[in-house]
């Protein structure tokens, strides 16, 4: 046969656009199986894993025997307790929720899954995500803290998030009160990307917390995605959070923790991320406030990177060559008319002067005036010295 019937032919192996169509059509099929079963309750992330590494498809896998499933790694009673509930899972009706309430399903098997999640030694064998995930190769930055923040917690967020944002870095957080929601607001006024991870479903009614409805509503017209491990009709549950707390360190290539109590959940997902290998960076606070021991304590240890400037975590990520080649300042990011921050600057100038000093002069206690002086530092209004001595910036 000429060059030209050699060519005829491998083009005739190729699939028709119909079998494109047919092969589609068993992925999304297949894809329903994959929400069926991610609906019965004891089948969470390692067991979908096995059924999924078992059977070439979760159809198969779904209308498996209990012999079959127990082959798979699946405990006999939990197959049995399966194969009892099996009639009252739809897979077809899985695939109409997600498209009633705008949502789509990446399976670990997904290319677009994201490779950084996959690495963590329990990935969720489903995300959920309303919105788009970003390209994979971007940067990722979890930030976690307390939902009941300082005013010092909450400048310092967006004092370190807004720069970080602008170099393209996609900000990862719950979407709960306090840090975690002025971490994604900063990151969205510095036109950079978020993404939430939330502990319940994606549908409306059960966005968590309610509060911040129009946050995510918000985080999603910028660009960027809620994401959720949980199916559609999911509650918000106590017993969720740790879930979601894995899948925030393990999207991100490090943590940054800003005000969290010596237990909490922000430790968790701190702990996390150090146990997945990945950096951790904390923020420190005054020494009394019950918010800065989380943060402290993990400085103290060494298992946090101290920062106090957006250019520590730039240079960390390997995006700054040198903590010094700032492209732009960030102090105009704070509010610098506080009464507190006026009556330092009142008092301070080139000459150095003594922390107790300042308390004395400005009339501030002494947790006041520290951590408003650390803030001031991450601005760039004041410089320490050393000694506890305080020049201005």
């Amino acid at each position: 046969m000429d060059q030209r019937g050699n060519s005829k032919a491998r083009r005739d192996d190729r699939p028709s656009s119909g079998s494109r169509h047919a092969m589609a059509k068993i992925m999304i099929d297949d894809l329903g199986y994959w929400l069926a079963l991610a609906r019965f309750p004891k089948f969470g992330a390692v067991r979908i894993k096995r059924l999924s590494e078992s059977f070439p498809t979760m159809r198969e896998a779904f209308a498996a025997d209990a012999d079959a499933l127990v082959a798979a790694g699946i405990d006999a009673a939990v197959a049995e307790a399966f194969i009892v509930e099996r009639s009252h899972l739809n897979p077809e009706h899985e695939l109409d929720l997600l498209r009633q309430h705008g949502v789509d399903a990446v399976t670990r098997t997904d290319p677009r899954y994201p490779p950084a999640l996959k690495t963590i030694h329990d990935p969720p064998a489903i995300l959920f995500v309303r919105g788009a995930l970003p390209h994979p190769d971007r940067m990722h930055l979890a930030v976690v803290g307390t939902r009941h923040p300082s005013r010092y917690g909450l400048d310092a967020t967006q004092a370190l998030v807004a720069p970080v944002a602008r170099e393209g870095v996609v900000i990862v957080s719950g979407m709960a009160l306090g840090i975690d929601g002025a971490a994604h607001t900063a990151a969205l006024e510095a036109s950079g990307t978020t993404l939430a991870v939330l502990g319940a479903g994606l549908d409306e009614d059960n966005i968590y917390p309610a509060f911040h409805r129009t946050l995510a509503s918000r985080i999603v017209a910028g660009g960027g995605a809620l994401i959720s491990e949980f199916p559609i009709g999911t509650h918000v549950l106590k017993q969720n959070f740790p879930f979601r707390n894995r899948i925030i360190a393990g999207l991100s290539k490090a943590t940054l923790v800003i005000e969290a109590a010596a237990k909490s959940g922000s430790l968790i997902t701190a702990r996390t991320a150090l146990e997945e290998n990945r950096e951790v960076f904390a923020v420190p606070g005054p020494i009394d406030s019950p918010h800065a021991l989380g943060p402290n304590n993990l400085i103290k240890s060494g298992e946090a990177a101290l920062v106090a400037s957006a250019d520590d975590i730039l240079f960390a990520l390997g995006l700054r060559s040198s903590k010094s080649a700032t492209v732009a300042p960030t102090s105009p990011q704070i509010s610098a008319d506080s009464a507190e921050e006026a009556a330092i600057l009142n008092i301070l100038s080139r000459e150095p002067l003594h922390m107790d000093e300042i308390i004395r002069a400005s009339g501030l206690s002494a947790s006041v005036a520290s951590s408003t002086l650390t803030l001031m530092e991450m601005k760039g209004s004041v410089r320490h010295i050393g000694g506890k001595q305080y020049v201005r910036g």
